[in-house]
């Protein structure tokens, strides 16, 4: 039997998901430009996506070599999301800053709730139940 996460738990660990959807009327009644949002939301969704790819192929891998993975992951992929942004919205600046404080405030919600949420030790490595 698998342990399902309560409404309380996905809705903690999807924090950020709901805060990008919740922050498309705040775009909208502030006049910011919507293409702004669309980017910030699609860079942090993909890095979203390759965090979730890259925690699966690194559970498979030696502890250190997994860690490291991890370690070089999270520090890559907003600064990769960034030079996109940066590159994307460089003609607007409105664009630009909108969408940048966006995804900055995505990213760092999302890595809060993935140590919030994250359990550090399995059943398996510490002989009983994980904490």
């Amino acid at each position: 039997m698998t342990n399902r996460p309560t409404p309380s738990q996905l809705a903690l660990h999807n924090v950020d998901a709901i805060i990008a959807i919740g922050v498309l009327p705040v775009f909208v009644l502030a006049g910011w430009p919507l293409e702004g949002w669309f980017w910030a939301v699609a860079l942090w969704a993909v890095n979203r996506f390759l965090q979730a790819r890259i925690e699966h192929r690194a559970a498979g891998m030696p502890a250190l070599r997994g860690v490291g993975v991890l370690g070089a992951s999270m520090l890559l992929r907003p600064w990769i999301g960034m030079l996109l942004l940066f590159l994307i919205t460089r003609h607007d600046t409105a664009m630009a800053v909108s969408s940048t404080l966006l995804f900055m405030i995505l990213v760092t919600i999302d890595i809060g709730t993935r140590i919030a949420t994250h359990r550090n030790f399995s059943s398996s490595m510490t002989g009983g139940t994980p904490s």
